[in-house]
């Protein structure tokens, strides 16, 4: 061993490397410290700043009996207060049910007794101390559910409906693909990427709107990279650890290991799909819920189909493995209503979708790598680009059903 090999073991032994690790990081906070402390007088060399603009945010309104309740939260900076409070323009009384002072980012409800007319719309509005008032305007004014055993019974249905029963029905197409020529089962493997292809992009979309009703101070868009970044990390450690247990180093999934990856992947979807539906029915959009359920229902037979198409590939599927597949990926959508029915939160919802995101991304990758080593001719192949391409396809004329 060279003279240089031993210094360099020595030193990784040696605890003084850690410390050593430690000194960018302390320097950085001693500088931010220091600009914390006189940044002011930095900034004022370029310019003035303006005031930031008085603002609240409104998170929920529920209309309970004889009783409008305004879930508000404080997006910046400076404190404020709650300094009158409106229905249909005319100022009400109002009680609190929380702090009277919010800080940055703290919340509270106005309790405004209001013998509200249901089927009417009505607005609300609420102003703070420095007379800034912040209007929500509903079009029709609907008693709002409570947390009961009916209700939560009720989301646990519609979960059901939407996310188990047309996965259960997907994965019947499971004996038909065990017969199939071993191209065409590469095509419905690719359909499966393409399905996933979908979900992803989708639930980018929906992260990045709730993302942009989030005040800034919670830096929506960074939550839904995290979320991504976690779950795609996450999932390949899943997958590596999967491999490994093959036997084969770095080799790609396949078989029923592929079927659970890619059930992952559509139940972190599904549990937006829930969430979506519950909030459609909490704020009293009963039309658009039950016009969602129906769309969802029928666009998530073919994520049975998705789930189905690695499966045939590997030995027989038990019915205990059959009725994990089922449950991974549809049950989330329960878990989703339940959320989105009893506890609208925003943050909640854009770490989600970034989390579903980052799932159907990495399996979509574990397809691909599956592909390229067992499929004849590769991802170039005519069976597995017109695979793929009908994936997209059928997602998105499914997807009509719902928007």
């Amino acid at each position: 061993m060279s003279t240089d090999s031993v210094r360099a073991e020595a030193a990784a032994r040696s605890p003084l490397w850690r410390l050593l690790a430690l000194v960018p990081i302390l320097l950085l906070i001693g500088a931010v410290g220091i600009f914390s402390a006189t940044g002011s007088s930095v900034v004022d060399l370029v310019g003035v700043n303006p005031p930031p603009a008085d603002e609240l945010d409104i998170r929920r309104v529920e209309f309970r009996t004889d009783e409008i309740r305004v879930a508000v939260r404080n997006p910046q900076p400076e404190s404020v207060s709650i300094a009158s409070a409106t229905v249909d323009e005319g100022i009400v009384p109002f009680t609190l049910d929380g702090p009277g002072d919010l800080g940055r980012l703290r919340g509270t409800t106005v309790v405004i007794p209001y013998p509200w007319i249901e089927g009417d719309p009505i607005t609300v509005g609420v102003t703070t101390s420095s007379g800034v008032e912040t209007v929500a305007e509903i079009a029709a004014a609907v008693p709002t559910p409570g947390v009961s055993g009916r209700s939560i019974l009720g989301y646990a249905l519609i979960g059901f409906l939407v996310g188990v029963v047309p996965v259960a029905l997907g994965m019947a197409w499971l004996p038909s693909l065990r017969g199939v020529d071993p191209r065409w089962l590469a095509g419905f493997m690719a359909l499966t990427a393409g399905l996933l292809t979908f979900l992803a992009v989708d639930a980018f979309g929906e992260g990045l709107a709730f993302a942009a009703v989030l005040p800034d101070a919670f830096g929506g868009l960074g939550l839904l990279v995290i979320g991504t970044a976690v779950s795609y990390l996450g999932l390949t450690w899943v997958a590596g650890r999967t491999a490994r247990k093959t036997g084969v180093r770095g080799a790609p999934l396949s078989g029923l290991a592929l079927a659970f990856m890619v059930a992952i992947g559509i139940g972190l979807h599904n549990l937006g799909e829930g969430l979506a539906i519950g909030s459609s029915f909490a704020v009293g959009e009963l039309a658009l819920g039950s016009f969602l359920i129906v769309g969802f229902m029928i666009q998530n037979i073919t994520e049975g189909l998705g789930i189905a198409a690695p499966a045939a590939e590997g030995q027989r599927v038990r019915p205990g493995s059959m009725a994990a597949l089922i449950l991974i990926a549809g049950a989330p959508a329960i878990v989703g209503a339940w959320i989105g029915g009893f506890l609208t939160n925003e943050v909640l919802a854009v770490v989600f979708f970034g989390v579903a995101v980052g799932a159907a991304a990495q399996v979509v990758t574990e397809v691909g790598r599956h592909l390229m080593r067992r499929a004849a001719g590769g991802l170039t192949s005519g069976f597995v680009i017109g695979g793929f391409l009908s994936g997209l396809a059928i997602m998105y004329l499914t997807g009509l059903l719902i928007g």
